[in-house]
């Protein structure tokens, strides 16, 4: 050990340059590794601005999706209740719940021709066993850019798409004639809305409006919901759920593990008569960019944990060279390989730990900058990464050193001391 010490303290130049090599490379690992941790749950509540992955419906009723152009699909005369709601919010999955709204369809007739419309909330305050929730959708829609304000929900406004609205020839403010059930109306234009797709036709009124106009007090067709998920790993790749009769602890975790099924069946329970179907496009989607974004990291982690290994061989090869003369000596004096292979080790595991430690704080200083320039929220330390660095670093100190030890095992004494 004191042959170590005083190796290390007389070559600083060398030391600091293996120092940085380690530190630059595992802390990169930890930041990418930081990331790793948390893209999923990031990446998640971003994706999640992009509209609704969940649905609920009554059972037997089908559902109107975009992918049927418009087209109305029977339903089974069946109705939900507008409390299934506030039902998503007694689950064990309600903190994964972001927003809902509820959606109640009716047809109305403008300027002598039908047009689709929508009941549903915009900003509605829900009592929930958990407290207040304010929800609608204005929460579940983000990204969807409004010309003027949502609709208060006691109003007698609408809003319209924005393809709707040129073809109408309206704008924000003007009073629109509707016609429901042979009953003439007029609603203000609260707002213009650019949703994208066959919602850019569709025109969006109050929740109670719609229900007095279709005459279903209390009801709703089905409830839109955004729910955090983790994606489920593939059939495909081999992946089964665990046998709860013989892996009973697995099973346990996988059932508490936020996948789409579990999600699903869970909030299905919230309500008698009521079944939540995930968008398994969507959420097929999502757990794509997932995984590419992790192998991404993954293959930059190495990347930066080789260069770094290549910078601790250069720099123990070049000290190996230079110190030829004095692993001549000690050889001369009756050091064995096993001596000389232990003082390598031990002065390159030494700076390895310390830029291992070193590394860990940079990486992690690294990641709650980058988290928080691109998610708006600085990314939580993760202490478990600090073992998980030291070992790495004391693995790059051992495939750094191997090249170099065998070169100084591989000198001869006498002619050493002759150079």
């Amino acid at each position: 050990m004191r042959l170590s010490w005083r190796s290390l303290g007389a070559r600083r130049s060398r030391v600091l340059l293996a120092l940085l090599a380690v530190t630059l490379g595992t802390g990169v690992a930890t930041a990418l590794g930081t990331l790793a941790l948390q893209v999923g749950d990031d990446l998640a509540r971003t994706l999640r601005a992009a509209g609704p992955n969940f649905v609920m419906r009554p059972e037997g009723a089908a559902w109107r999706p975009d992918a049927t152009g418009g087209v109305d699909v029977a339903r089974a005369g069946v109705a939900l209740p507008e409390s299934a709601v506030g039902a998503l919010r007694s689950t064990f999955w309600r903190n994964n719940v972001l927003a809902a709204a509820p959606e109640l369809d009716v047809r109305l007739g403008m300027s002598g021709r039908d047009i689709e419309a929508t009941g549903t909330w915009f900003a509605h305050d829900v009592a929930t066993a958990s407290g207040p929730w304010r929800t609608g959708l204005a929460a579940l829609h983000p990204n969807w850019r409004i010309e003027g304000a949502w609709p208060a929900d006691t109003s007698h406004a609408v809003a319209l798409g924005r393809t709707l609205a040129r073809e109408r020839g309206v704008s924000v403010g003007q009073e629109l004639p509707l016609a429901a059930g042979g009953e003439q109306a007029a609603a203000r234009v609260s707002a213009i809305v650019d949703a994208g797709g066959l919602d850019d036709r569709r025109l969006w009124l109050p929740l109670s409006l719609a229900q007095d106009v279709a005459h279903r007090k209390n009801e709703v067709d089905r409830v839109a919901l955004s729910a955090l998920v983790k994606p489920e790993p593939s059939r495909a790749s081999g992946f089964r759920p665990p046998d709860p009769a013989r892996d009973p602890q697995g099973f346990e975790r996988y059932m508490c593990t936020a996948y789409p099924a579990n999600v699903a069946r869970d909030l299905s329970g919230a309500v008698p008569g009521a079944e939540v179907v995930p968008m398994t496009e969507l959420v097929s989607a999502e757990a794509g960019v997932v995984w590419r974004l992790n192998l991404l990291m993954l293959l930059l982690a190495l990347a930066a944990l080789t260069a770094s290994t290549l910078g601790l061989v250069s720099t123990t090869t070049a000290g190996v060279v230079e110190r030829a003369r004095e692993f001549g000596l000690m050889r001369a004096l009756g050091a064995t390989s096993a001596q000389l292979a232990t003082l390598l080790l031990t002065e390159s595991l030494a700076v390895a730990l310390a830029g291992g430690a070193l590394g860990w704080l940079l990486g992690t200083a690294t990641a709650a900058l980058i988290r928080g320039d691109a998610f708006a929220a600085p990314a939580a330390s993760q202490p478990l990464l600090l073992p998980a660095a030291l070992l790495v670093a004391a693995a790059v100190a051992v495939a750094g050193t191997i090249g170099p030890m065998r070169l100084a095992l591989r000198f001869d004494p006498i002619e050493a001391l002759r150079a």
